[in-house]
């Protein structure tokens, strides 16, 4: 793995996720759901050149090793610690994967790419806009930038609730990204929880 130089920002998130990588699963119901409707998006593709971003503990990363058995996947996170438990957790898979720290603001020296895909992560980064721009120019001919992120409307009851107290949601706020995708290619992943009223 390499051993890029972070944004503050960035570095500020990788020590807060890595500080819970081994437990993280634990913890990640929504992560593991989101990754599943992701993966089920996953385009049709023989031997694709991949690049994860944000990639975690794997829980998206065991999906696209077993729907790319020919892929090459480069896998990435911020946080070393993560990187360590997606090894362990893709330890028995066959495929040809490699691992990288790097901030996914600054994502570089992967082109021609067939598949960028990344899962709850672009609301972490300084500019999600110009992250998904720069990312579409890394792209092969008919390649695919496939994502899942929180929108501006994402968990509206909990921070309806908190603002009622004046205390902040610690959810980042995610502009709309128009013009960045076609519309006609967006489609809304919903999970519906059990109302913590009783």
């Amino acid at each position: 793995m390499n051993s890029p130089i972070l944004s503050r920002r960035s570095a500020e998130v990788a020590a807060r996720f890595g500080a819970q990588a081994a437990s993280y699963e634990d913890h990640a119901g929504l992560q593991q759901d989101v990754a599943r409707k992701l993966a089920g998006m996953l385009p049709e593709l023989k031997a694709p050149r991949v690049l994860e971003l944000g990639c975690g503990t794997g829980l998206l990363s065991r999906h696209l090793v077993a729907r790319y058995p020919h892929g090459q996947f480069v896998l990435t996170d911020a946080a070393p610690a993560m990187i360590g438990e997606c090894r362990r957790n893709l330890a028995r898979t066959r495929a040809r994967v490699t691992y990288e720290v790097m901030d996914a603001d600054a994502a570089g020296g992967h082109d021609d790419l067939d598949l960028i895909v990344t899962s709850m992560t672009l609301h972490w980064l300084r500019d999600p806009v110009a992250s998904l721009e720069r990312l579409r120019t890394r792209l092969a001919p008919g390649g695919v930038l496939l994502f899942a992120t929180l929108g501006p409307d994402s968990f509206a009851e909990w921070r309806t609730v908190l603002a009622t107290e004046c205390l902040p949601s610690g959810i980042p706020d995610l502009p709309a990204i128009p013009g960045v995708v076609e519309e006609e290619h967006l489609r809304p992943i919903t999970i519906r929880f059990p109302s913590c009223a009783g």
